[in-house]
Protein backbone atom coordinates (compact mmCIF):
# COMPACT_ATOMS: atom_id res chain seq x y z
CA UNK A 1 0.00 0.00 0.00
CA UNK A 2 1.68 3.52 -0.71
CA UNK A 3 2.12 6.23 1.77
CA UNK A 4 -1.05 8.17 -0.12
CA UNK A 5 -3.38 5.76 0.45
CA UNK A 6 -2.47 5.16 3.72
CA UNK A 7 -2.83 8.73 4.47
CA UNK A 8 -5.94 8.89 3.00
CA UNK A 9 -7.76 6.01 5.05
CA UNK A 10 -6.26 7.74 8.31
CA UNK A 11 -7.58 10.95 7.23
CA UNK A 12 -11.45 9.06 6.93
CA UNK A 13 -10.92 7.05 10.27
CA UNK A 14 -9.81 10.74 11.44
CA UNK A 15 -13.16 12.38 9.46
CA UNK A 16 -15.72 9.20 10.86
CA UNK A 17 -14.26 9.76 14.39
CA UNK A 18 -14.42 13.39 14.81
CA UNK A 19 -18.24 13.62 13.02
CA UNK A 20 -19.35 10.68 15.21
CA UNK A 21 -17.92 12.50 18.31
CA UNK A 22 -19.01 15.55 17.30
CA UNK A 23 -22.76 14.38 16.94
CA UNK A 24 -23.32 11.93 19.97
CA UNK A 25 -21.90 15.64 22.15
CA UNK A 26 -18.93 13.93 22.88
CA UNK A 27 -16.50 16.99 22.36
CA UNK A 28 -16.70 20.43 24.15
CA UNK A 29 -18.41 23.85 21.54
CA UNK A 30 -15.75 24.95 19.20
CA UNK A 31 -13.81 21.80 19.51
CA UNK A 32 -11.17 22.48 16.97
CA UNK A 33 -9.94 25.36 18.47
CA UNK A 34 -9.06 23.79 21.59
CA UNK A 35 -5.62 21.65 22.26
CA UNK A 36 -7.63 18.95 23.93
CA UNK A 37 -11.43 17.77 22.73
CA UNK A 38 -13.08 16.05 24.49
CA UNK A 39 -15.67 16.94 27.52
CA UNK A 40 -14.63 13.63 29.43
CA UNK A 41 -11.33 12.04 28.35
CA UNK A 42 -12.32 8.85 30.27
CA UNK A 43 -16.24 8.43 29.00
CA UNK A 44 -16.18 5.08 27.72
CA UNK A 45 -18.57 6.70 25.60
CA UNK A 46 -16.05 8.08 23.02
CA UNK A 47 -15.22 7.23 20.01
CA UNK A 48 -11.97 6.42 19.70
CA UNK A 49 -8.82 5.25 17.60
CA UNK A 50 -7.15 2.20 19.71
CA UNK A 51 -3.42 1.47 19.25
CA UNK A 52 -3.39 -1.77 17.15
CA UNK A 53 -1.26 -4.41 19.55
CA UNK A 54 -0.47 -8.22 18.50
CA UNK A 55 -0.95 -9.84 15.31
CA UNK A 56 -4.67 -9.66 15.59
CA UNK A 57 -6.23 -6.14 13.76
CA UNK A 58 -9.02 -4.40 16.31
CA UNK A 59 -10.59 -2.02 13.62
CA UNK A 60 -10.00 1.73 13.14
CA UNK A 61 -12.35 2.81 16.12
CA UNK A 62 -14.04 1.74 19.23
CA UNK A 63 -17.71 3.43 19.30
CA UNK A 64 -19.22 0.87 22.07
CA UNK A 65 -20.47 -1.58 21.39
CA UNK A 66 -19.22 -1.33 17.79
CA UNK A 67 -15.93 -1.93 15.87
CA UNK A 68 -15.98 0.21 13.34
CA UNK A 69 -14.03 -0.65 10.19
CA UNK A 70 -13.67 2.55 7.68
CA UNK A 71 -13.07 2.24 4.20
CA UNK A 72 -12.37 4.94 1.51
CA UNK A 73 -11.69 3.24 -1.40
CA UNK A 74 -12.17 3.65 -5.32
CA UNK A 75 -13.83 0.19 -5.69
CA UNK A 76 -16.21 -0.70 -3.13
CA UNK A 77 -16.20 -4.59 -1.65
CA UNK A 78 -18.67 -4.46 0.91
CA UNK A 79 -18.70 -8.06 1.95
CA UNK A 80 -15.30 -8.51 2.38
CA UNK A 81 -15.63 -5.06 4.59
CA UNK A 82 -18.05 -6.79 6.49
CA UNK A 83 -16.52 -9.50 7.02
CA UNK A 84 -13.14 -7.60 8.31
CA UNK A 85 -15.38 -5.63 10.95
CA UNK A 86 -16.86 -8.64 12.33
CA UNK A 87 -13.41 -10.75 12.43
CA UNK A 88 -11.80 -7.23 14.00
CA UNK A 89 -14.97 -6.89 16.85
CA UNK A 90 -14.43 -10.45 17.71
CA UNK A 91 -10.83 -9.92 18.11
CA UNK A 92 -11.40 -6.37 20.40
CA UNK A 93 -14.48 -8.50 22.54
CA UNK A 94 -16.95 -5.88 21.06
CA UNK A 95 -20.59 -7.51 20.36
CA UNK A 96 -20.92 -5.87 16.94
CA UNK A 97 -18.89 -5.25 13.81
CA UNK A 98 -19.81 -2.21 11.27
CA UNK A 99 -18.28 -1.01 7.74
CA UNK A 100 -17.99 2.78 7.30
CA UNK A 101 -17.87 3.23 3.53
CA UNK A 102 -16.99 6.81 2.51
CA UNK A 103 -19.91 7.72 -0.35
CA UNK A 104 -17.67 9.21 -3.38
CA UNK A 105 -17.62 13.08 -3.65
CA UNK A 106 -19.56 13.14 -0.57
CA UNK A 107 -19.50 14.82 2.91
CA UNK A 108 -18.65 12.02 6.29
CA UNK A 109 -22.41 12.11 7.46
CA UNK A 110 -22.85 10.79 4.04
CA UNK A 111 -20.84 7.42 4.18
CA UNK A 112 -22.97 4.02 4.52
CA UNK A 113 -22.81 2.30 7.67
CA UNK A 114 -22.84 -1.48 6.57
CA UNK A 115 -23.28 -4.78 8.14
CA UNK A 116 -24.44 -8.09 7.89
CA UNK A 117 -28.31 -9.18 8.75
CA UNK A 118 -27.13 -11.05 11.40
CA UNK A 119 -25.26 -8.72 13.30
CA UNK A 120 -28.07 -5.90 12.23
CA UNK A 121 -31.11 -8.84 13.74
CA UNK A 122 -28.60 -9.25 17.00
CA UNK A 123 -28.65 -5.16 17.20
CA UNK A 124 -32.31 -5.10 16.94
CA UNK A 125 -32.93 -7.86 19.69
CA UNK A 126 -30.65 -5.93 21.82
CA UNK A 127 -32.38 -2.12 21.39
CA UNK A 128 -35.82 -4.29 22.03
CA UNK A 129 -34.50 -5.35 25.17
CA UNK A 130 -33.71 -2.16 26.32
CA UNK A 131 -37.40 -0.89 26.64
Amino acid sequence: MSNAAKAKGTRWEREVRHYLNTALGQYVDHWKDVAYPWKNPHDPDNITRPAQTGAKDVGDLHARPFVIECKAERSIRLADYVRQANREAEHAGFPYGVAVVKAPRRRVEDAYAVMDLITFGRVLQTLRHLD
